[in-house]
């Protein structure tokens, strides 16, 4: 099996580190701002809600000046680089409009730099190892999602928020220390773009954008599966362990997923990443041991793997070449904004029509855009080899 190109291990320890800062803060946060900053939980949601609307609609922008000056490095230094050199402005907060201003900029970085990575990832592999590239990239980016909170548990009692705040820039700034030395492209030669026409795109493309437009408003918060695991029983000890053996099966596990994807064909792996969905949320629906309910979140981590590294391999696949970025970056600007109605929905209709109920419209959701991606209008060539 031909060895993955540098630039992509190299984007990978880039991930891996800055997911280690990232998930040594995010856990501590809500915390950080109701006990020792005082704020309500009414300012903890408007903290999240500004620092995910600005990830979302930072990426189509990230994406598009990319394309524009025909390089993706510049900005992945500004993407990775504001969360590590404004760490101070969290470490020394003292009222919660500091951990929003912070929570801010971190965020404007998240959605600079996803496209051009993303698009990064794509221009420097062979077609033919998009699966592995993608695979190999978000098993790294979950290795330091388990690793960020194990370590904050450890550090914690020892130096306190503020000391935790201050140590997580230290991978932080190792990550833009990778770019810097080891993340190597060709850029091409800046020319203006044409503007954003629908038409522009190809079909597969444009339905894509649709299937993802039914299945993200039934993509809950994972906050309410860690809930249903404490309905059914677990102490908030045993649900974090449980999260991070999701989130370690979710590492180890996306690369050969991805291996695989390249074997028998990205589309397959993407509808696999759907159904499974499906089952996940159909099984909560109808849990009620504590055992389903950790079988459960455990097979959701073989969805996370499936769907996340194939879904972006399957992407780059049927977008221009030209606008690559463009493309990457409008296509997570749309999910991230349906993602805001999903998880209210999802809580209204636990509190209001049961928590079955919620569960099944998310799988009902999930089956819908099953049946749309496998049933898209295609070429009598175009399988699901694709």
């Amino acid at each position: 099996m031909p060895r993955l190109p540098r630039a992509i291990y190299a984007l990978g320890w880039v991930s891996l580190l800055m997911d280690i800062a990232s998930e040594m803060v995010y856990p501590l946060l809500p915390l950080f701002l109701t006990t020792v900053l005082g704020a309500s939980k009414t300012t903890v949601g408007l903290v999240e809600g500004v620092a995910e609307a600005t990830s979302s609609l930072f990426k189509v922008v990230g994406g598009r000046i990319s394309d524009r000056i025909a390089a993706r490095k510049p900005l992945l230094l500004a993407g990775y680089g504001a969360p590590a050199f404004f760490r101070p402005i969290l470490a020394l907060a003292t009222a919660p409009w500091h951990v929003l201003l912070y929570r801010f900029l971190d965020r404007v970085g998240k959605g600079v730099r996803t496209a051009p990575r993303d698009a990064l990832v794509a221009e420097a592999t062979p077609k033919e190892q998009y699966g592995r590239a993608y695979g190999l990239h978000r098993a790294m980016d979950s290795a330091g999602a388990a690793i960020g909170p194990l370590l904050a548990v450890v550090l914690l009692p020892l130096v306190g928020y503020r000391g935790v705040f201050w140590i997580s820039a230290i991978p932080a700034l190792l990550a833009v220390g990778v770019i810097v030395f080891f993340v190597r492209e060709k850029p091409g030669t800046a020319k203006p773009l044409p503007r954003f026409r629908w038409r522009g795109f190809s079909f597969g493309y444009r339905w894509f954008l649709l299937v993802s437009s039914v299945f993200t408003p039934g993509l809950s918060s994972n906050a309410f599966l860690i809930l249903k695991l404490s309905s059914l029983g677990l102490s908030s000890t045993q649900t974090t362990l449980v999260y991070t053996g999701y989130n370690l099966l979710y590492a180890l596990i996306s690369y050969p997923l991805g291996s695989l994807a390249d074997r028998i064909g990205l589309r397959r792996l993407v509808a696999t990443g759907f159904a499974t969905y499906a089952l996940v949320y159909l099984g909560f629906g109808l849990s009620t041991a504590i055992w389903q309910g950790i079988g459960l979140f455990l097979l959701y981590a073989v969805y996370s793997a499936a769907f996340e590294g194939s879904s972006r391999a399957y992407l780059a696949t049927i977008i221009p070449a030209t606008e690559k970025a463009s493309a990457i970056g409008l296509y997570h600007t749309l999910v991230g904004l349906l993602l805001f109605p999903a998880s209210a929905l999802f809580g209204f209709l636990w509190e209001h029509a049961g928590v079955s109920t919620a569960f099944f419209t998310s799988a009902a959701l999930a089956g819908v855009a099953l049946v749309l991606f496998v049933l898209e209008p295609r070429t009598p060539a175009a399988t699901l080899e694709a």
